[in-house]
């Protein structure tokens, strides 16, 4: 038996951003690997006209449950939802509910954020950096709290190419006390408006206010124990609960759902960079092993990544998806999947206006001759967007230094390793990338996988790409000296 397992047993935990990718795997994993956990509480809201006990009810019959409803069903029952909003002072739970958390909560996983890019910096600050404040406040008054492990990114210090282990200062230098009087006094059009001007080398709201976070978790060290757990780019899992699990398509997962589909055909980027990519299993392993390391007076943090130990660059990525995609092809496959690296932004957007824009312009106007109502030009632009909005990943390189993964070593004994992993160096990418691909077909298209099942589809696609490629060039050749 390890540690962690005496850790854990009789534990009550509570889980903020459980309804999350990271969030929902993880309880997974505390269910299925720790069954002597007494209870895990969940924050859920009402959303969509739903009410919260009716959204509840959705989350336990959820894909990432199966293994647990089929072998162990009775382990559901420990978890308990409150009604709650992460926004709102309190998390808008009751008097009740929060004096039950109060009394009874030894461990607590912050994973609750928003991660959307282009998110207005007032509501990353209010979900990032206040709700993260307003948890800390609450757990001063948790007798019995004996770890706090904030899911924070390692990329909150963008302007560092080095980064350790550490809590740095927010670049530009930032008062956290005085930005979160500034987002609770400011009207929000105007707080929304600063953006670009207090958030220097950050690309976008998520990282900055996920770094004025970080310095007010390091304000309650004192108070608290608390452990930091920093993952990079967070991708499907290697393993657990199932291979290639994944059920969004932000960032990477995404841009690979759509080179499957052949709709993208020029990426910006640097193709001989590293491409720091997790998968959520080794995340979900480093967040449970981490909590234990809690302690007063200093805050422990673990860098979550893969450059150090087990890089892969954006070449190979990109041509392990092509391999893939083209051995297993989507059902719902356009064109022959190829793509290209641009590290120019200008040759990258004429290859947008030409290759994405120009195809999906047709396929819209047969579509209305069809009298069908699916268009794909919105896609294509959706898409750009989302490849502007990463393009600071995709073109610069970060060295995250990960002296954290030797603790994960003398704390598991060698027959553990199948239950927790944490060993990145074992992780094969052609494999990896391989389950990847299904696993967006199945997840993702909820697609029925075969293994042969488009192989004449992608053929025909591909003697098409071919012959489009043979033809134009061609072509242009013909009409230039024809017109001489």
């Amino acid at each position: 038996m390890c540690d962690s397992e005496d850790f854990y047993k009789d534990a009550v935990i509570f889980v903020t951003g459980a309804t999350g990718f990271v969030g929902k795997t993880l309880l997974e994993k505390l269910l299925w690997s720790f069954p002597e956990i007494a209870r895990i509480y969940i924050l859920i809201r009402e959303k969509s006209g739903f009410t919260v006990a009716q959204r509840y009810q959705a989350f336990v019959q959820h894909k990432i449950f199966e293994r647990l409803r089929m072998n162990f069903p009775e382990r559901l029952e420990k978890l308990q939802y409150l009604s709650g909003n992460i926004e709102c002072d309190d998390f808008g739970l009751s008097a009740a509910d929060r004096h039950e958390l109060c009394e009874n909560v030894q461990i607590i996983f912050h994973s609750a954020a928003t991660v959307r890019f282009n998110e207005r910096l007032k509501v990353a600050s209010q979900v990032n950096a206040i709700g993260t404040l307003h948890l800390l406040e609450m757990c001063k008054k948790m007798p019995q709290l004996k770890s706090f492990v904030y899911v924070s990114t390692a990329y909150c210090n963008p302007g560092r190419k080095y980064v350790d282990e550490l809590i740095y200062p927010t670049l530009p230098p930032v008062n956290w006390k005085m930005f979160v009087d500034c987002t609770n006094k400011i009207p929000d059009a105007y707080f929304n408006s600063l953006a670009n001007y207090i958030k220097g080398p950050h690309p976008n709201t998520y990282t900055f206010t996920k770094s004025i976070a970080e310095q007010i978790v390091n304000e309650y060290k004192h108070y608290i124990p608390i452990v930091i757990v920093r993952p990079s780019i967070v991708t499907a899992a290697h393993r657990e609960p199932y291979p290639g699990w994944i059920d969004n398509i932000q960032g990477i997962t995404g841009i690979m759902m759509e080179i499957g589909k052949g709709t993208i055909s020029s990426i910006l980027g640097d193709k001989d960079i590293i491409c720091d990519i997790i998968p959520v299993d080794f995340v979900v392993n480093s967040l449970i092993l981490m909590a234990k390391k809690a302690t007063l007076g200093r805050v422990c943090i673990s860098n979550a990544t893969s450059g150090v130990t087990n890089p892969i660059t954006w070449a190979r990525l990109g041509c392990l998806t092509l391999k893939w995609s083209r051995v297993y092809p989507t059902k719902r496959i356009m064109m022959f999947p190829n793509f290209k690296y641009q590290k120019s932004f200008l040759l990258h957007e004429i290859a947008v206006i030409l290759l994405h824009y120009a195809p999906a312009l047709l396929m819209d106007l047969l579509t209305v001759l069809r009298l069908k109502r699916k268009f794909v030009l919105p896609i294509a632009k959706k898409f750009r967007q989302a490849c502007l909005a990463g393009r600071t990943f995709s073109l610069n390189e970060w060295i995250f230094k990960n002296h954290s993964r030797h603790y994960f070593k003398d704390l598991l004994p060698t027959k553990a390793a199948p239950e927790i992993l944490w060993n990145l160096e074992s992780l094969d990418y052609d494999t990896y990338i391989r389950a990847f691909v299904i696993g967006i077909q199945k997840y993702l298209h909820r697609e029925h996988f075969q293994e042969n099942s488009s192989k004449w589809k992608i053929t025909r696609l591909y003697w098409t790409w071919s012959f489009l490629h043979l033809f134009i060039p061609l072509l242009t050749v013909y009409m230039v000296f024809a017109l001489k």
